[in-house]
């Protein structure tokens, strides 16, 4: 009957489709390594693109000015020079940064560096999930992980959150070998990525902790040979070094000057708990979804990755092993769960931020790991090529819908082309430049990157540098604002003896430009500036000095 004939050939096309969708997953079984190589390839790429359409912001560019002040390859230098400078930051990534800059220092290859830190980041992480879990589990894992709208923001730029997630990432991947397969030698370079993660950033700290006490349970289950024993315990040992050592070299010395309370009650004050302002577990639920949202890009997205994350951790916890199949792996929760709660527990006490911005780049792969074993584990999406093809559809998308955190469009380097054209066509050589403190950084690279040296000294209460063809003046406050700016600039003219009346250049360089500020530029009389220009978020202004503070500012109100 043609009823009958029509079903026998439905089911013959359908067992056709999946021979060829069974023969694919088998192609995909026997190349993933390939398929994950291409991913990194991709978000390598893209990380690239962006560290070639945005200029450096003045953190990056601190650090480049930070690592022009080592002389020669010492790393005694290093820990001074970064002890002096930048005490919240470890020095390895100044260190790095100055051996790297003898061969290449154009925005080009800094940005290629971050980039490349971060690629190689990827891989140890994939392959640390797929020896772990499975190669579907590391697929997700590698397409949460490469392509987070948090990851692409870090992963250009010039700062030591791609240094840090590298060490910590091949740290978790050799320290598997070393606990499953005794190997010395994966004992030895675990040791090497453990000490890396210490000396890129105060945040290891944590994944240092965690991945003590998981080796530990394991070490206690597993019963392995002495020499193992020994050799995490010397490793322990050192970590434990090297944590002291800094905390003579840095971190005593920035709670000594109040750096970091300024910065607890400062911009990161949301990334703390404070009990007189709000509830334990009101701090807790909202930091918690803070993180993801900031890791997903979109609140909607952040608490479906919460719930996803919760539920794998759950899975791992209470699914129960059959045989020998996931031996141990529950244990594995310790080191995908323990980081969180140690973030917490510091953001808590007070001793490093925890929430929705940069500084917890460190727990990327542990969030994408969870979430992906959600995925896998209790959703049932087991077939690789469903992974890839979710990827191929939604990674755009994706990045489309939400942009780096970081990526503000008005940081475009074309911006600064044409500020660096205008200022080098408009302003003579040796005029004064009033600038803040981070556009100062910023000056210096992109004006005196070439430079052996920037001199600098201080005349009453600011800095004069020699940075280019230009005598740059900063004042020590970060950045311009309407309640600091006429202050600033009259005492700017009675430390560098400049009569009122008189014009001066005035230029400033930050994350997306001041609003508030530009408002307060915006209303100033038009007699007292000669020109206004504005580049993006790039402001330079030529403005008279004032022959006294109006009453607004001495009462420390401005009108804007």
């Amino acid at each position: 009957m043609p009823w009958n004939t029509s079903e026998r050939n439905v089911r013959i096309r359908n067992t056709e489709n999946n021979g060829k969708l069974i023969r694919f997953e088998s192609f995909l079984s026997d190349h993933v390594d390939q398929a994950a190589l291409f991913i990194i390839v991709s978000a390598f790429l893209i990380y690239f693109y962006y560290g070639t359409r945005y200029y450096l912001n003045p953190d990056e560019a601190f650090n480049f000015y930070v690592s022009k002040k080592l002389t020669g390859l010492s790393v005694w230098g290093a820990l001074g020079t970064s002890a002096a400078y930048d005490p919240a930051h470890p020095p390895l990534l100044v260190f790095l940064l100055h051996l790297f800059m003898k061969l290449w220092n154009s925005v080009f290859a800094l940005r290629f560096l971050t980039a490349a830190f971060s690629a190689a980041a990827l891989w140890f992480a994939f392959k640390w999930v797929q020896h772990t879990f499975g190669s579907v589990e590391a697929l997700i894992a590698l397409l949460l992980f490469a392509f987070s709208p948090a990851m692409v923001s870090i992963a250009y730029q010039l700062r030591d959150y791609a240094a840090v997630l590298f060490f910590i990432c091949g740290a978790v991947y050799f320290l598997s070998f070393l606990l499953e397969k005794g190997s010395l030698w994966s004992g030895v370079a675990f040791s090497l990525f453990l000490y890396g993660a210490i000396l890129s950033h105060f945040s290891a700290a944590w994944i240092v902790i965690t991945l003590g006490i998981y080796a530990a349970v394991f070490l206690l289950l597993k019963k392995p040979g002495w020499r193992i024993v020994a050799l995490w315990g010397v490793s322990q040992a050192g970590a434990m070094a090297l944590y002291a050592f800094l905390y003579i070299t840095h971190v005593r010395g920035m709670l000594k000057s109040g750096y970091a309370e300024f910065n607890i009650q400062g911009f990161l004050k949301r990334r703390y708990f404070f009990p007189d302002e709000e509830s334990l577990t009101s701090f807790l639920i909202r930091s918690n979804l803070d993180l993801f949202t900031y890791f997903s890009g979109g609140k909607l997205a952040g608490i479906i990755a919460l719930i996803c994350f919760l539920l794998g951790i759950i899975y791992i916890l209470f699914k129960r092993s059959r045989g020998a199949e996931n031996k141990g792996i529950r244990y594995v929760a310790i080191v995908l769960a323990l980081p969180f709660i140690f973030g917490c527990m510091g953001a808590v006490f007070r001793v490093m931020p925890y929430g929705g911005s940069r500084h917890v780049s460190y727990l990327i792969p542990f969030a994408s790991t969870a979430i992906a074993l959600c995925f896998v584990r209790v959703f049932s999406l087991k077939r690789m090529s469903a992974a890839l093809m979710a990827g191929v559809i939604l990674v755009p998308l994706w990045l489309t819908g939400s942009p780096p955190p970081s990526a503000s469009p008005g940081m475009s380097s074309v911006h600064m082309r044409e500020a660096l054209k205008w200022l080098n066509e408009s302003v003579k050589a040796n005029e004064i430049i009033f600038v803040d403190d981070m556009t100062h950084h910023v000056l210096a690279y992109y004006l005196a990157r070439d430079q052996e040296t920037i001199e600098h000294s201080k005349q009453g209460t600011v800095y004069e540098h020699s940075i280019g063809n230009y005598r740059i003046i900063s004042m020590l406050p970060f950045s311009f604002s309407p309640e600091n700016f006429e202050k600033e600039l009259v005492a700017m003219s009675q430390s560098m003896g400049i009569r009122p009346g008189d014009f001066v250049w005035v230029m400033t360089v930050g994350w997306g430009g001041s609003k508030p500020f530009n408002a307060y530029l915006a209303k100033y009389p038009l007699e007292r500036i000669k020109e206004h220009l504005n580049f993006g978020p790039i402001t330079l202004i030529q403005i008279s000095i004032p022959r006294g503070l109006p009453p607004a500012i001495v009462s420390g109100q401005v009108r804007v």
